[in-house]
Parts: C-alpha cells; structure tokens; sequence
C-alpha cells in the first residue's frame, strides 16, 4: 500500500475516534503510545513501525509533550491543519470529561475507604498497561549489542548518578552518530 493511498484512508472521523481511543487509555505517555502503534502502525496499516518510532523519536525532544507531538504530527498528516485540531481535541478530550468526573466524585469518596484501595487495585495494574507497552515498543529496537549497552548505561547514569537527562541524551545522540550510525553497519 502506498503512502498516498493509505493517507485518503484516514478520514476526520477516524482521526478523531484513534486520538479519542488513545486519550483514553491508562498508563499516562505509553499507554496513549501502545494504542496509537497498534491503530496506525498494525491494524490500519497506514504508517510503517520505523515511521512510527521515528516520529515518536522526534516527538519526545520536542518542546512540547510527547502525545500531543505525535497528534500535531499525525493529525496534521492526514487531515492537514483541521485534522490537527481533531486529533488534539480528541486527544485531550477523555482527560478533561475525566478530571471533571473524578473531581466531582472526590468530593463525595475523600472521606472513605475506596481512596485507600487506589494503590493496591489501580495503580498496580496501570503499572502493568505502561511496563507491557514500553516492553512492546522496544523489542524490536534494541538488539543484544551496543544500542542495549548504552541505554543501560544512560539509565544507570540518570538513575544512580543523577545526571541531568538534557546532557545525557545529547551525550547519546552523540555517541549514536559516531558509533551506531547505519554506515557502521554497512562496513562489516
């Protein structure tokens, strides 16, 4: 399927009811990110994975929040500027109805006990939804060499040394370009 033809498949609606599906998902940034892969990438097939993580890739050093990156992006991609506004609104429209529900209903549970079962029912499994898709998302970019080497490295560093993330993943673009680039591949 050509990339052209797969763009006049996507219609404002679509846009709309992908972004609203992936507004509403748990697990915060990954779990918006698992339904927008499985949407575009395997079920409609209108972009390819390496498209997919590119621009998430793209997205996540953008000023701005990664999702609403990947909205402005693919919003933008099939339905121009009005698709931009679709996928944004249908983006943040479940957070907005949901902050409004769970501020409403705060006020009636804060004094009982349901709010203390949060971190043994709910939290857990949101835990669940963003480790299954970070596990998904990467599986197929890190390979049992350099690319793993260093993200366990960098993660280490941010994590036990408390680097500032800004340096560190300058530092990585860095050493990606002069030691993981595609031509390095090709030499062998």
């Amino acid at each position: 399927m050509k990339a052209d033809e797969a763009t006049a498949r996507l219609s404002q609606r679509d846009i709309f009811w992908i972004f609203f599906k992936a507004g509403m998902a748990f697990g915060g940034g990954l779990g918006i990110l698992a339904v927008l892969e499985d949407e575009l990438v395997a079920k409609r097939q209108v972009i390819s994975r390496e498209e997919f993580l590119t621009t998430y890739s793209i997205g996540r050093i953008v000023p701005s929040g990664t999702m609403t990156a990947l909205a402005v992006a693919y919003g933008h991609k099939f339905g121009g500027y009005f698709g931009t506004v679709v996928a944004l609104v249908a983006l943040v429209l479940p957070a907005f109805l949901l902050t409004i529900l769970l501020t409403i209903g705060y006020s009636y549970l804060r004094t009982g006990a349901f709010l203390k079962l949060l971190p043994v029912t709910i939290l857990p499994a949101a835990l669940a939804f963003i480790l299954a898709a970070a596990l998904k998302l990467g599986k197929d970019i890190f390979r049992p060499s350099l690319e793993l080497l260093l993200a366990a490295a960098t993660f280490a560093a941010a994590l036990f040394l408390h680097l500032n993330p800004s340096i560190l993943l300058l530092s990585d673009g860095l050493l990606g370009i002069f030691i993981l680039s595609p031509e390095r591949g090709t030499e062998k």
